[in-house]
């Protein structure tokens, strides 16, 4: 018999705030974490916007790991201190049964570009011992691991922007199976460097809109691109009769994970493979598109990927009798790359606790193509008893998780 995988911790850090219950209620107020770039002078570039997270906030308790810590880049403090919340928030205390499942895309880019220049500027010497260890992508569950003292399987996705989301669903596979009796499982992103928008813009990937307060746009007709974003989102998943043994709270049920190769180019979105997807992930899940509420879409503000992935919706609940109502959170916090998927589930989980869909801000019109699709424009009270969470990366990588009211 197929085990139950609930969650039974949560921990969120982003530019709304350091908690799952601030990020909810910026979500509410139609709060944006956007604004001027501070971690180098953006004036070089046509974008210079970014949802930064505020550092002041990333504070640690004592415990192992104090002094490497402070050397680690970005996306390892990030999920470090997202997973301590996480497991504060479970209680759980049985670390040799535990596993960690991280999704990383661009690991510690800004420490890279960094490194190179101090080299280049200052000479070998003043390479520091820590710049390999601050950057490569595994150090992020590893720091997890370490620091907590869990002897599981320790694994690190890197899928693109839908890492986050293949984690939770590897760490929900490994619980089902038997495995695992629970997992530290999510994902984080950092990469506000200066080689991160030479890149995205070489691609015109990224928003010129001048007023922060006017963009990403996801959906609208006048989107231009996305707007990067960091943030880290972890979570202690757990079988649930082991959960309910140990009178742990829980958050929601993880029912259903699909993932699939497919993409237009090697960078643009396939509403046919995602399509398929996200019906994979109803199918594990036993549901049918009508059992669906609320879609909480990767709509990033790009003008192909968000077209293609509102075409997937039609598709996918054509059939439906009810249609879900769809949102994206990413005219708030910006683009989080590998926590997008992680991102998703944090609000998902809020919106089935609170019975309320948060608005997809900064958004006037959408085509005309796109007019059957019901979008959130504002806070929606409504019964929601299961959400669908999308995130899709570079190369055709595509994940689906289904969550549902526990």
């Amino acid at each position: 018999m197929q085990r139950s995988v609930v969650v039974t911790g949560m921990g969120v850090v982003c530019s709304l705030g350091a908690d799952a219950d601030e990020l909810w209620k910026g979500l509410i107020a139609g709060r944006s974490g956007i604004g001027p770039v501070t971690r180098f002078d953006p004036d070089r570039f046509r974008s210079r916007h970014a949802a930064e997270i505020d550092d002041t906030r990333v504070v640690f308790e004592p415990g192992p790991l104090r002094f490497e810590i402070r050397r680690m880049s970005g996306f390892v403090r990030y999920a470090l201190f997202a997973a301590d919340r996480a497991l504060k928030d479970s209680g759980i205390a049985e670390p040799r049964a535990g596993g960690v499942y991280l999704g990383v895309a661009m690991g510690g880019l800004p420490s890279i570009e960094a490194g190179v220049l101090k080299q280049e500027q200052e000479g070998t010497r003043k390479t520091s011992p820590f710049l390999i260890p601050s950057l490569i992508p595994n150090m992020a569950a590893s720091m997890i691991a370490l620091r907590h003292g869990i002897e599981g399987e320790q694994v690190t996705v890197a899928g693109a922007c839908a890492s986050g989301c293949q984690a939770l669903g590897q760490a929900m596979r490994a619980i089902r199976s038997g495995a695992r009796t629970w997992a530290v499982a999510g994902g984080a992103e950092a990469v506000t460097t200066p080689i991160t928008y030479s890149g995205f813009e070489a691609m015109r990937a990224l928003s010129r809109h001048e007023d922060p307060e006017l963009t990403p746009r996801p959906f609208d007709e006048q989107r231009d691109g996305m707007v990067v974003g960091e943030a880290a989102a972890v979570f202690v998943l757990e079988e649930r009769g082991h959960a309910e043994a140990r009178g742990a709270v829980i958050h929601g049920e993880l029912t259903g994970f699909a993932s699939n190769s497919g993409g237009q180019g090697i960078t643009g979105l396939s509403s046919r493979h995602i399509t398929r997807c996200m019906a994979d992930a109803l199918t594990d899940a036993a549901l049918t598109p009508d059992a669906i509420d609320c879609v909480f879409a990767q709509a990033s503000g790009m003008v192909q990927g968000d077209a293609a992935e509102l075409e997937a919706v039609q598709a996918a609940t054509a059939d439906a009798r009810r249609k879900p109502v769809v949102t994206s959170i990413k005219g708030h916090t910006g683009y989080a790359f590998a926590a997008n998927g992680p991102m998703n589930l944090a609000v998902s989980l809020m919106a089935l606790r609170h019975q309320t869909v948060p608005p997809t801000v900064k958004l006037d019109r959408t085509e005309l193509s796109f007019a059957d699709v019901d979008i959130a424009r504002e806070p929606r009270g409504t019964g929601i008893r299961r959400c669908l969470i999308n995130a899709f990366g570079f190369g055709g990588i595509n994940a689906s998780l289904v969550v549902s009211r526990p």
